[in-house]
Parts: structure tokens; C-alpha cells; sequence
């Protein structure tokens, strides 16, 4: 009896040395007993919330650096719509100065039919002949030599067939996007009516649609041909702007200023000469 004695207190002391418990925490969903985890010393404890701490600060780090580099896209993504913006709104603007210029033309055709005008010379040069070339000054004092003849040739009657052949060479550019038709149809109509006060917008929409095809000889032939041989009309700011623009893209700044000095003072108050103006400060 003593030795069951002996023996079940001995069972009771290591019981009592044993470690408690795990204790549950019944305030969590399902009651289920969660064990809190331990630590051998504090040390421990303090370099586990270290390793929480330092997850924490780099997770948010990461996140600054990714946030940062979304606002550098969204600045960068803004600043190409403004840019297309204002593209389109100038391209726009051309569009309506081009159809506005349309209009008045065929109105004042339709006018002048009932006079008729005999113009002091003849112009006979076709699409295929060179413009005067040369620096630009030479350009424009040829041109200058020439403005009694051009106006002459500006007050010449428009017939209906001339207003036909124009407006349908315009079409061909305007709505059907024919850009390789419209060039022989301008080309026919400048040989048809050399006389046309529509010559000089029927050569600078050659030089437009050969600029277009990358055909940039011939396009610069027409600009010059418009600024040499129509110094008062209305395209001779906008060639000469070409001009420029075809100097830069050639490689040849000095001709390029020398364009933009000589639109800007023969033109100051045209569209053309403000953005040659902001060209000169870039060059």
C-alpha cells in the first residue's frame, strides 16, 4: 500500500513541473484554442518585432517607388495629349482657313464673271519649269520685279469652266483624300489657265501634296514659284514658311533664317510670320 502511495505522489510532482497549459483565446470566431507563440528570452521578442518593423518600412518603400513611377506616367501621358491637342487644333484651324478661303475664292469668281480684263502679259510657264532659284533675297527680288504682272493676271475673269476645274482639283484633295490624282489635276489646271487668279493657291497645293509625298524637290519648286511670281498673294507667307521648313529638314539653318527674316519682314502681320518669330529664337 505504501509503495502505490509513494508512487502516485511521484506521478502528481512531475505533473506539477510540467508546462501549463496552452491558453485559449475564446474571444476569437469558432472558439478554436490558438496557442500565443513564445519566446526563449525578450531579445528574441524584440528582434522578431525588429523583422515585422523592417518588412513594414520596405513594403511601404516599395509602394512610394511605385506610386512615384505611375505619377511620372500619368505627367508624361498628359503632356503627349497636350501636345496632339494643339496639333489637332491646328490642323483644324488650317482645315477651316483652307475651306473659308474656298468659299471667298468661288464667290468672287462668280462676281468677276460678268467683267472681263486683258492682262499686260502672258503667262506661259507650265508645272515642269523651274522657279527662280537661288538664296532667298534673290527670290523675293524676283519676285518683287514681277507683282505688276501677277496682279494683272489676279484680275483676270474666272469662267465657270476655270471655277469647275479648280473647285474639282480641291475636291480631289479635301474630300476623296486622292492626293496622286489631285496632282495631275492641279498640274492641268495651272497649264489650262496660267492667268487664274487661282494659280497661285493651285501651285502652293502642288508643293503641298509633292511635301506630302516626301518629293521634297519638286515641292520646293512650287513654293518658290509662288513666292517669285505671286508676291502679293495671300500664299506667298505660307510658301516661304515651307521654304523655311524644307531648309530645316535639309540640314541648312542659315537658309532656313534667312526664309524666316525675309517673312517675317515682308509678311509681319500674317499667321505665318508669329511662328516664324519662335522659329528665330530656336535656330
Amino acid at each position: 500500500m505504501k509503495k502505490y502511495l509513494v508512487t502516485a505522489l511521484s506521478v502528481i510532482s512531475i505533473a506539477s513541473w510540467a508546462d501549463p497549459a496552452p491558453v485559449a483565446d475564446l474571444s476569437r470566431a469558432g472558439g478554436g484554442a490558438i496557442q500565443t507563440p513564445k519566446y526563449a528570452s525578450t531579445a528574441d521578442r524584440i528582434a522578431a518585432l525588429e523583422r515585422i518593423v523592417e518588412a513594414r518600412a520596405n513594403a511601404q518603400v516599395a509602394m512610394q517607388q511605385q506610386v512615384s513611377a505611375l505619377l511620372d506616367e500619368v505627367s508624361e501621358l498628359r503632356g503627349v495629349t497636350e501636345m496632339h491637342s494643339y496639333k489637332l487644333e491646328e490642323i483644324l484651324q488650317q482645315q477651316r482657313n483652307i475651306y473659308q478661303e474656298i468659299d471667298r475664292r468661288l464667290g468672287s469668281g462668280a462676281t468677276s464673271g460678268s467683267t472681263s480684263a486683258t492682262p499686260t502679259s502672258q503667262n506661259t510657264a507650265t508645272p515642269a519649269e523651274q522657279a527662280p532659284t537661288g538664296n532667298p533675297a534673290a527670290l523675293v527680288n524676283a519676285g518683287e520685279t514681277q507683282a505688276a504682272e501677277t496682279t494683272a493676271s489676279a484680275a483676270a475673269s474666272s469662267s465657270p469652266s476655270e471655277n469647275d476645274t479648280y473647285e474639282s482639283a480641291v475636291n480631289l484633295v479635301l474630300k476623296d483624300r486622292n492626293y496622286d490624282a489631285a496632282i495631275p489635276a492641279f498640274e492641268n489646271f495651272v497649264r489650262s489657265y496660267p492667268d487664274s487668279s487661282y494659280a497661285p493657291n493651285a501651285y502652293y497645293w502642288l508643293g503641298q501634296l509633292f511635301f506630302t509625298k516626301n518629293e521634297l524637290l519638286k515641292a520646293k519648286a512650287q513654293f518658290e514659284r509662288v513666292v517669285a511670281q505671286y508676291p502679293q498673294s495671300a500664299k506667298a507667307a505660307d510658301s516661304l514658311a515651307k521654304l523655311g521648313q524644307l531648309a530645316e529638314r535639309e540640314g541648312d539653318t542659315a537658309a532656313a533664317k534667312q526664309f524666316y527674316q525675309l517673312l517675317v519682314s515682308k509678311y509681319p502681320q500674317s499667321k505665318p510670320a508669329k511662328a516664324a518669330k519662335a522659329k528665330l529664337e530656336t535656330l
